[in-house]
């Protein structure tokens, strides 16, 4: 039996509110760590699996560089997978095609599948089709859903919009709901021609980050980073469980630390109870801080006796059910209540920074949108706005992408201008970046680790009576293109 993760959670907030305010705000520290992160050296047997979707479509053909360096980085980052990892290799346009296993199941990283699935890269070409994103997230479902005891990741990469998702019979919607509990995903936009919406939607939804890449030259190492913090996360499930007392319920529950991430769309209600919990995603030995807001309704008594509200733990295994297992005390929220305005405490300039970091964000969302929109005084103001907050603020990585697309004459005042011939790349990477969570995030049940059911094999399947290689086990064809042998008669040997 794997053993518990051991987590600390901390609550801090404000007992004294005023009866005006019916508003609680809670700041939540957890801390984590497990048995894989406190060995010495890191877990090699196959603890996670990962889908690599890259867009094929035609517009990867312009310039001649963008898919050349799309399949530099799909390689580096099947190199940077760990032995054992399932992985597979999907090529999108209209339609989610299989370029490495050539059938649909996930092969186990070693020097042999790692070749073959770079050598199957470097034979992508460009596709006539258009872009449906959806169906290559359903293809990734497709290949993880069945490895449910591992940690699933995809990667996604394009340079389009999802242009033509209204002719798939499933809508965006339904496939993200669909993928939710099975992967999370990280999507990067390189070009200018992609939506910034849709990456982060998809991101949001799917607990990953969304970002713009502007230089092509730095695809590779984007790739091999997002890869081994995807494999860093050893913890596959905690969540918070919020149990409200009548009245009370849950108006905002965010992470604030190290990004921002809304968990409130992630809900799960437990059926027949007060109780929900709130997926947080896979995690390493790390530390996260949330910041939750309790709406309080009907009549509240002004008195010495402090009245509990609800009660926070986090809870891991059959996330959303009364299954799951408590892994951290419980904290429980209370409130004494004055008829009076409360007094103010460091907890207030906590959670004014909070709403900051949210606007300064947004401003750097509205700077990019006006000016694709052609309006750059527009851009500009926002822009200027947005350099003033991440000064006060002190936030690096904001400065740095607004200091690619303005010319920084104050900052404190917030006084800027346009840079000359703005590249619209960079355009996008100011819009982008840290508005999504680094931690990659989705519920399940582990379960006990066993031997893959038919159809998903993973030891070595039979040698190729015409060049010799080990096929993988339940391969139809030899992966050695070069050979490119039919296996005939009986059903696909499977490892056992």
């Amino acid at each position: 039996m794997a053993e518990a993760p051991r987590v600390t959670l901390e609550a801090n907030f404000d007992k004294y509110r005023s009866l005006d305010e019916r508003e609680v705000h809670v700041y939540l520290s957890v801390v984590a760590s497990t048995a894989a992160d406190r060995r010495a050296s890191p877990p090699t047997d196959a603890q996670f699996a990962e889908v690599i979707l890259l867009d094929q479509s035609g517009s990867m053909s312009d310039p001649r560089t963008k898919l050349q360096r799309a399949k530099e980085a799909s390689c580096a980052a099947i190199d940077t997978l760990r032995e054992g990892t399932r992985f597979a290799v999907v090529a999108g346009t209209h339609q989610a095609t299989m370029i490495y296993p050539r059938e649909s199941f996930l092969a186990p990283a070693n020097a042999v599948t790692r070749a073959e699935a770079k050598q199957a890269v470097n034979r992508i070409a460009p596709g006539a089709q258009g872009t449906v994103i959806g169906a290559w997230l359903d293809k990734a479902r497709e290949l993880l859903e069945p490895h449910g005891d591992l940690i699933c990741h995809a990667l996604l990469l394009t340079d389009g919009r999802n242009e033509h998702q209204d002719r798939s019979a499933r809508s965006m919607e339904t496939v993200l709901a669909d993928c939710r509990s099975v992967f999370t995903c990280d999507a990067r936009g390189i070009g200018a021609d992609w939506e910034p919406a849709e990456l982060r939607r998809i991101a949001e939804e799917l607990q990953g980050t969304a970002d713009a890449v502007p230089d092509l030259a730095d695809l590779a190492p984007d790739f091999r980073a997002l890869i081994r913090v995807a494999m860093g996360r050893t913890l596959s499930d905690l969540a918070l469980r919020v149990r409200c007392a009548p009245g009370v319920s849950v108006s905002v529950l965010e992470q604030a630390h190290p990004v921002l991430a809304d968990l409130v769309g992630h809900r799960l209600p437990l059926a027949g109870t007060a109780a929900a919990d709130y997926p947080t995603g896979p995690w390493s030995s790390e530390a996260r801080r949330y910041v939750a807001t309790f709406a309080v309704t009907g009549d509240r008594t002004v008195g010495a006796e402090a009245e509990t509200l609800a009660s926070i733990e986090v809870v891991t295994g059959s996330i959303g059910t009364e299954l799951a297992t408590p892994v951290s005390p419980v904290e429980v929220i209370s409130a004494r209540w004055l008829d009076q305005p409360a007094p103010e405490t460091v907890l207030g300039a906590d959670r004014r920074r909070h709403e900051r970091e949210k606007e300064l964000y947004d401003l750097r969302w509205r700077g990019g949108a006006l000016f694709r929109q052609g309006d750059r005084h527009g851009a500009r103001d926002a822009w200027g706005r947005a350099v003033a907050l991440a000064t006060e603020l002190r936030n690096e990585d904001a400065l740095r992408r607004l200091g690619k697309v303005v010319r920084v004459e104050d900052a404190v005042r917030g006084m800027v201008s346009l840079l000359p011939e703005l590249d619209p790349d960079y355009v996008l990477q100011a819009m982008m970046g840290t508005a999504t969570s680094t931690s990659y995030g989705l519920s399940r049940t582990p379960t006990t680790r066993a031997d893959p059911a038919p159809g998903f094999p993973s030891a070595p399947g039979p040698d190729c009576p015409r060049c010799g290689r080990v096929a993988v086990a339940g391969a139809r064809y030899c992966e050695n293109l070069d050979c490119d042998y039919e296996f005939t008669g009986s059903s696909p040997v499977t490892g056992g």
